[in-house]
């Protein structure tokens, strides 16, 4: 059985000591470390010490339990908190609840008979909420490793395309981030790029393969990949937040673009960025029908199609980016 400590924020020593007593008996429970104020709660925590539970008195001299409570969610830790107070407050009940505590327990006459089993199912509580959440991502990383396996054979499908996932990502990260984007956003940008294709698996080999121009009704066949990519994602409801930018990724900032012919600022942040990421991988890749283009070239007609086909303010970004990380003098 693993060691199990509580920290118990209480300043009345007597209480202390008895609710120590009475927590003590439970098998579960191996130690109760006693503080006597909000702030050393927080020190305690600061300094590294684990613990399984917190017992958070709510009348703390300086700041108060509802204050300690705040300052623990805000810091990030992943400890449950059950709330003690010496009144029958329900306005303080339903701002403990409110403020992300498992419980409220009023310190009355059966106080200490109540308490032990509101802890052990406190604790239970959170152990199953952890293994719940372990269990998703493993869910989640089996699903984007299904989808990294089909991107693949997307990419075996044309030798020429190899690593173009891969390097449209890079690319899109490192020009949201001198975007200054939230890193929430960078990352959705970042994850975006690696799937933005997942819809060719839906596309035949010799349309992507063609050694020449394509025809009108091969080219509508291609620019259905958007709305495949959607249909594949959209069951994982994890990677709903990416879906715009997967939809849109090949719409023009003056709307002459497809698949909905969005324009300007309708058009996604994340497929604004993706766009000019992608052609510009496209164009500096050898293809069967084309050499690569120099990277001076591609650079030009990314700058000529600015405010036409891309976001100017993405242009600059990029621009900025490639310059920054070499790539001109590596082609």
């Amino acid at each position: 059985m693993r060691y199990l400590r509580i920290l118990m924020v209480e300043d009345n020593p007597d209480h202390a000591e008895l609710t120590t007593r009475v927590l003590l008996q439970e098998e579960n429970i191996n130690e109760v470390v006693l503080v006597e104020t909000g702030q050393d709660c927080m020190e305690k925590l600061a300094d590294g010490h684990r613990f399984g539970l917190i017992l958070l008195d709510y009348g703390l001299p300086g700041i108060d339990g509802l204050s300690t409570l705040r300052k623990i969610n805000k810091s990030g830790y992943d400890i449950p908190v059950v709330m003690v107070t010496g009144q029958g407050n329900e306005r303080i009940a339903a701002e403990a609840i409110k403020t992300g505590a498992y419980d409220y327990v009023v310190k009355s006459s059966d106080y200490l008979s109540v308490l032990p089993a509101v802890v052990i199912k406190a604790l239970k509580h959170h152990r199953i909420k952890k293994e719940n959440v372990r269990l998703r991502e493993n869910i989640e990383q089996n699903y984007l490793d299904a989808l990294a396996v089909l991107i693949s054979v997307i990419e075996a499908k044309d030798p020429y395309t190899h690593g173009h996932s891969e390097t449209v990502s890079r690319y899109a990260f490192a020009t949201a981030k001198e975007m200054k984007l939230s890193s929430r956003e960078v990352e959705r940008i970042r994850a975006a790029g690696l799937l933005h294709d997942i819809g060719k698996i839906a596309i035949n080999r010799k349309i992507l393969l063609k050694n020449g121009s394509l025809t009108n009704k091969e080219r509508k066949i291609i620019q259905t990949h958007c709305d495949s990519g959607v249909k594949i994602l959209r069951p994982a409801a994890f990677l709903e937040e990416l879906l715009p930018i997967v939809h849109q990724h090949h719409e023009h900032f003056d709307g002459k673009g497809y698949p909905q012919g969005l324009k300007g600022n309708e058009i996604d942040l994340g497929a604004r960025i993706l766009a000019v990421a992608d052609s510009f991988e496209a164009m500096t890749s050898a293809r069967s029908y084309r050499p690569a283009m120099s990277f001076e070239k591609a650079v030009d007609k990314i700058k000529k199609h600015a405010g036409t086909q891309f976001d100017p303010e993405v242009v600059k970004a990029f621009l900025r980016t490639v310059k920054g990380l070499g790539i001109g003098d590596q082609k």
